[in-house]
């Protein structure tokens, strides 16, 4: 019954206004907007999450926040630190860099993902 068109992924998105992605550092950001995609290129809000690293500037600090969004296979952010992209890639996650609104970077990023790029 588990086919590929019900595949879901989840996608965490930096923001503080949910309608941007959060343009500084991803673990600066006051919300993590988790996002839920489908092969057939579908996507929906389905939690906001806060950051309680914001303010925070701990060594490792990737890696709390990792915690936060953990379940999620994909990023989408506007910045992160070059030792933060590489323990993030070492947990498995797929980065997208982009700036701007959110919908329309969702658009985008399920638009590359599943074209076979």
């Amino acid at each position: 019954m588990d086919d590929n068109s019900n595949k879901h992924v989840l996608i965490a998105v930096p923001t503080n206004d949910g309608i941007t992605i959060f343009p500084k550092m991803l673990g600066m950001a006051k919300f993590f907007f988790i996002y839920n995609t489908t092969d057939n290129k579908k996507f929906t809000l389905v939690e906001k999450r806060d950051n309680p690293f914001e303010k925070t500037m701990q060594h490792l600090k990737t890696l709390d926040v990792y915690a936060v969004i953990h379940d999620c296979k994909i990023i989408i952010a506007a910045f992160i630190g070059k030792k933060g992209i590489e323990r993030l890639k070492n947990k498995g996650v797929v980065l997208f860099f982009m700036k701007g609104n959110i919908e329309t970077a969702l658009k985008n990023m399920v638009r590359n993902e599943f074209s076979g790029q």
